[in-house]
């Protein structure tokens, strides 16, 4: 009898909340999923609205000029280094099967639970690497748990729930030692649109310099397109045409393809993006450090963590007193190396980041 693996919560579920507590979508105030405040780049929308009669066809099972656009915008790499999944996660889970199936995968954790969904699915078993208590990575922790049976290491960078960022030289390390010991690499970079500048950090780049190496990418958080399910993966040639080979036909559909590569062309977003969210994070970060019961992490994404202090409250307890005034955040009692004390919420407009900030004061002073 195969074992029954069961779905992960995860933030962004505002349907679930919406039927709960009887709120319309357009009046819940999501802090649970890490998307982009300002929503989906005008030149995508605009897009799907003078494409939208495309969805007659096919989609193109080989956009190339959307895997250009996803190589120009990185850099360093061409359109064969590019293969489009249904959401990230699709890429996650394909290259856990093909490369670690029934083996030993390493984790660091905490991070996204589906890295363990991912392995567990492919009758793999999953091995906890935990990260320091500041959520820095020690290589070498890293490095011995890459022994025995261990195929596969998959790092989040940066990191969620943490919001914090490891260094590409640090990175790349690793990846090298697990080269030499013909272990495979899957780095998830899904919040690195957000760091600037991001070539301090990303390893996407150096994917060519090494077989080992599979980073992938979305355009659900920076680009705040999550209901679109489009991701990619970035990789040597033939490590990428396995990939791609081993996923479903027509796994994008035709408007996620154009609304993709107009997000990439629409610079004044981008820009604004990013220093909306450095500026706004640092405003947020002040507010909620006036709250005595608070600790709030360091992050350099769209996101905090933060850890309740107060004696007989926890993060559940405070997600369901939020709920009454429509504010939605994530509890993260379900990541490895993470209790029932913290929550994670991410950056939104002003007046949303000073209603949270107001409603956390008024349930824990």
């Amino acid at each position: 009898m195969i074992e029954r693996i069961k779905r992960r919560p995860h933030g962004g579920d505002v349907w679930k909340f919406s039927r709960e507590h009887k709120v319309p979508l357009e009046e819940i105030i999501d802090f649970s999923a890490p998307i982009n405040p300002f929503g989906a780049p005008p030149m995508a929308i605009e897009a799907i609205k003078n494409f939208s009669q495309i969805i007659k066809f096919y989609p193109d099972r080989d956009p190339k000029e959307l895997k250009e656009s996803i190589a120009n915008y990185i850099g360093g790499v061409t359109a064969d280094n590019v293969v489009l999944g249904n959401g990230s996660v699709e890429l996650i889970y394909a290259f856990i099967e093909l490369f670690a199936k029934k083996q030993e995968v390493a984790i660091i954790v905490p991070s996204f639970t589906e890295y363990e969904g991912a392995v567990l699915r492919s009758g793999s078993k999953p091995i906890h690497v935990r990260l320091a208590e500041d959520f820095s990575i020690d290589a070498k922790v890293v490095k011995e748990a890459i022994c025995g049976e261990v195929k596969m290491l998959v790092i989040c960078n940066p990191n969620s729930p943490s919001g914090r960022v490891f260094k590409k030289d640090l990175i790349l390390d690793i990846v090298e030692y697990c080269r030499e010991k013909s272990v495979m690499v899957l780095v998830d970079e899904n919040y690195m649109d957000f760091i600037d500048p991001s070539w301090d950090y990303s390893v996407s780049q150096q994917v060519n310099e090494f077989d080992n190496l599979f980073v992938v990418g979305s355009f659900s958080k920076f680009f705040g397109m999550p209901g679109l399910r489009i991701g990619y993966g970035i990789g040597r040639p033939e490590l990428v045409q396995n990939i791609e080979d081993h996923l479903i036909p027509w796994n994008i559909n035709a408007l996620s393809i154009v609304a993709a590569k107009a997000a990439l062309n629409d610079k004044d977003f981008i820009e604004k993006t990013k220093s909306y969210i450095k500026m706004e994070r640092e405003k947020l970060v002040e507010m909620l450090k006036q709250i005595k019961a608070l600790k709030v992490y360091p992050s350099a994404t769209n996101f905090l963590l933060i850890r309740v202090l107060s004696d007989g409250v926890n993060a559940r307890m405070l997600q369901e007193k939020l709920a009454k005034e429509k504010i939605l955040i994530r509890t993260c009692e379900d990541f490895h190396g993470l209790n029932d004390k913290y929550f994670r919420i991410s950056i939104r407009k002003p007046e949303e980041n000073r209603i949270l900030v107001e409603a956390l004061k008024r349930i824990l002073e």
